[in-house]
């Protein structure tokens, strides 16, 4: 009874920190900020599932984020995805770390909700990153469950490995991460286990497939805006701080200043502290495949950081396809604040046990675990309710759902272009945040946007440029109507949608207005070219059903295994054993 109700106070925390973290965010409406894109219908559309010409970026969310906005409203999405990353991530350092007791899962959960690679990632609107992170302390559970053949534990590790591989990046890391747990030489028998490791290997198949299929251009120059960046104390404090985010405008103003060193001394403290009751709480093969990809990644985002090192990495990301997923400096950060938080937590609650059995109050140990828990809350202040309002909802302006439906309904054929040619917007409806432009999620034709973005580093205005051939083609012919007409007709582009977010836009010739609004102008062009030829369609479908069939088998194998548990249940009852 006392280990049910030590649990629930353990949730209990994790749901208030998560809701003063995530504060107006969870009010109806949508909150656009970054790459924080829902929108109130979202049609599937083949770019979605990889069947276009730039990398497979947001392959396979997009298309499941599509799949389920026709019943469920965008905005319901938005918050639930915010929710169960906040909260699976929580609740899953304190599973991870249940044998040091509550007051450690507490801890260790508190640290990591309320870090700063849990602020910035919310604030450039990484969300599905921020899920794959949350799934990673539940992965490697039950890849040490399924080690040893707890029932259904290695059929679980593929769902949840599954909830993480929404974006390639999350999908690799719980791969890499939490695989030597289950393949750990001592355990169950080794080919059933590598079966398993192969079903995670064809989850990742509806992006690998795109990317083979359709490998975008390998972009020279750019790699080290991406490069974790200093936030005021060099580096290195960054990253063992798990900040460093290569936006300067997602990160809270409090890192640049004292609290931040404060922060991370006093975790780093805490964990060395707990480093021991850490390792023996998780067990050997989780300690040891956690403190590993902890170090490398942390060695691999620093080397990116410092300029002495930093073309080692580049080069790599700049010139081998594929390497580009490890352009991200901070995200290589995600196992050392998983093994940092639940260590510290182990630290504060053996802190207190001591200082406790020194004075020989209790109370002393109480006050050392709630110390440590308000530590990150009053050293990240800026963090709290929203990052101070920042995440606060908004709704669309009508013009939207306009121009929805009149490329619904119009039988004039054609893609769509997005101007002004820009990635990404500041709308005034939107309180002046800067967010990837909607159209594409918005619309149910295929839109065309810039690719490139416009990123400022080291006090200037730098260009990356994007992987789509299509969309730099069309960005080309951009500064002049008559060129822009002929390259949209042969792109297969017969509609322009206007964007009042600024700049300047030129029109191609020939443009008939057809929708007017405030927010929004609907333009239709002469009849184009038909759009490029899908190509890999047949692979692509193999893939994604692939991934699925992993999906709905381990969904039946729990239910079947399930029924059986309880039909033997039933069974020893009437039997009267």
């Amino acid at each position: 009874m006392r280990t049910t109700d030590n649990r629930r106070v353990v949730a209990a925390v994790v749901v208030v920190v998560s809701v003063c973290i995530l504060g107006p965010a969870l009010a109806p409406g949508y909150t656009l900020i970054g790459d924080l894109v829902f929108t109130p219908e979202q049609s599937f559309l083949p770019w979605m599932a990889g069947l276009g010409a730039g990398l497979p970026r947001s392959v396979p969310q997009d298309s499941v984020v599509a799949l389920l906005s026709g019943p469920v409203p965008g905005w319901v999405l938005e918050k639930l995805a915010l929710a169960v990353a906040l909260l699976g991530l929580g609740l899953g350092v304190a599973r991870l770390v249940r044998p040091a007791g509550a007051r450690a899962g507490a801890v260790a959960a508190v640290l990591a909700l309320w870090s700063p690679f849990v602020a910035e990632r919310l604030l450039i609107g990484h969300w599905s990153l921020l899920l794959a992170v949350a799934m990673l302390p539940w992965a490697l559970v039950l890849a040490d469950q399924g080690r040893v053949a707890v029932p259904g534990a290695a059929y679980r590790w593929l769902l949840v490995l599954a909830c993480a591989s929404l974006t390639p990046s999350g999908g690799l890391l719980l791969l890499l991460v939490t695989t030597p747990v289950l393949l750990w030489r001592r355990g169950s028998a080794i080919r059933p286990r590598l079966v398993f490791v192969a079903l995670g290997l064809l989850l990742q198949l509806p992006w690998l497939v795109p990317a083979v299929v359709h490998p975008a251009p390998v972009v020279v120059g750019g790699a080290e805006i991406f490069a974790l960046r200093s936030e005021g104390f060099g580096v290195l404090l960054s990253a063992l701080g798990t900040g460093g985010i290569w936006d300067a405008g997602s990160t809270p103003s409090s890192r640049g200043t004292a609290l931040a060193l404060a922060l991370t001394v006093s975790v780093l403290v805490l964990a060395w502290i707990g480093r021991h009751a850490f390792a023996s709480a998780v067990g050997r093969p989780v300690a040891t495949a956690l403190f590993v990809a902890a170090a490398v990644g942390l060695t691999l985002a620093v080397a990116g950081g410092w300029s002495v090192t930093s073309p080692l990495e580049s080069w790599p990301v700049e010139h081998v396809p594929g390497a580009g997923l490890l352009r991200d400096g901070q995200k290589l950060l995600a196992p050392w604040l998983v093994l940092m938080a639940g260590s510290a937590g182990c630290g504060a609650a053996a802190l207190g046990r001591r200082l406790a059995a020194r004075t020989g109050d209790r109370l002393v140990g109480v006050l050392v675990v709630l110390a440590a828990g308000i530590l990150p809350l009053a050293l990240l202040p800026d963090l709290a309710w929203g990052a101070v309002g920042r995440l606060g909802s908004v709704d669309y302006p009508a013009d939207w759902a306009q121009a929805r439906a009149v490329l619904a309904e119009d039988p004039a054929p054609g893609d769509v272009v997005s101007l002004p040619w820009s990635a990404y917007r500041r709308f005034s409806w939107n309180v002046g945040r800067t967010v990837l432009d909607p159209a594409p999620r918005a619309m149910p034709r295929t839109v065309v946007v810039s690719g490139d973005l416009a990123v400022r580093h080291a006090g200037q205005v730098v260009v990356v440029p994007g992987d789509d051939p299509r969309a730099e083609r069309i960005g080309a012919a951009t500064d002049s109507p008559d060129r822009l007409a002929r390259v949209l007709a042969a792109e297969g582009v017969g509609w322009v949608l206007v964007e009042s977010a600024g700049g300047t836009v030129t029109l191609p010739a020939g443009a008939m207005l057809v929708l007017s609004g405030d927010d929004l102008r609907l333009y239709r062009l002469r009849a184009p070219e038909p759009p490029p030829e899908l190509v890999g369609v047949v692979a692509v479908i193999a893939g994604d059903a692939a991934a699925v069939l992993v999906v709905l088998g381990c969904v039946t194998a729990l239910v079947v295994a399930r029924r059986r548990n309880r039909h033997d249940m039933h069974a020893a009852t009437a039997t009267g054993w």
